[in-house]
């Protein structure tokens, strides 16, 4: 049973072979990267790195627009012109994602996940993992573990946002932040959809893009316990727009 984990990035030389040894201690053993743009030589980074599992590079050249180096208010202003701007062809169903970089990993994953969905792969477990983001598991040793002990074919686990003020890029992640998101804190707040944000694992024959990125498809599933496994978010730079405070200190280490 093999564990894949299907990625985009741009501009994460700096910290992308932290996140793949991570998830490769922990178990996954397929990786595909998707380089929306190489802007800094991320691609000839992976190439030299020594990680206990296969990694695949599919360099993609640059389409639609991007917001490098724009602030959390600029962003938004942005992706609300371009929601404004592909309103009738989001209602249609004709273009998919919720800004320009969802609608590319749109654009891109689907041929890379169609492999897997036709049983090309072999059997096993996919999911959609961005760099900042990395997958805790408090009750065992290997995603292996935890995989082996489900029965629905998709597995949601819960998102806590970290803390990431004052980021240094020249520091692993892990090192500097650990203060995240409580769930009870998720439960009491007035928009209800930051209680139920996931990513999710789906079994290979599941393994088709027809909803969000986050749930890759609609079906039988099962939300984890945060408990048990949950997803730790390193959102850079640090959202300012929720309210929701950063009270529980939660450091997680990479497995040796």
């Amino acid at each position: 049973m093999r564990h894949t984990i299907v990625t985009m990035t741009r501009g994460d030389g700096h910290k992308i072979a932290e996140w793949l040894d991570y998830h490769a201690r922990l178990g996954f053993d397929d990786f595909q990267v998707v380089l929306d743009g190489d802007v800094d030589g991320t691609e000839e980074l992976i190439r030299s790195l020594d990680v206990a599992s296969e990694v695949a590079v599919h360099p993609r050249a640059e389409v639609g627009e991007y917001y490098d180096g724009l602030s959390p208010e600029e962003r938004r202003h942005r992706v609300q012109l371009w929601r404004e701007e592909h309103a009738a062809e989001r209602a249609s169903g004709e273009l998919r994602g919720t800004d320009a970089l969802a609608w590319r990993q749109h654009q891109h994953f689907g041929p890379l996940l169609a492999p897997y969905a036709a049983g090309e792969r072999g059997k096993g477990w996919l999911g959609l993992v961005d760099v900042d983001e990395f997958m805790v598991l408090a009750q065992h040793a290997t995603i292996g573990e935890l995989m082996a002990e489900q029965t629905e074919p998709r597995v949601r686990f819960l998102n806590f946002n970290v803390d990431t003020t004052g980021y240094d890029a020249s520091r692993p992640v892990l090192e500097q932040h650990c203060r995240r998101w409580s769930r009870e804190d998720l439960l009491g707040h007035e928009d209800a959809r930051w209680a139920r944000r996931v990513k999710s694992l789906v079994r290979y024959r599941c393994a088709k893009l027809n909803a969000t990125v986050h749930k890759i498809n609609r079906g039988q599933h099962v939300v984890l316990d945060p408990d048990v496994a949950r997803l730790h978010h390193f959102k850079m730079p640090a959202s300012s727009e929720l309210d929701i405070p950063f009270t529980v200190d939660d450091p997680i280490t990479a497995r040796t």
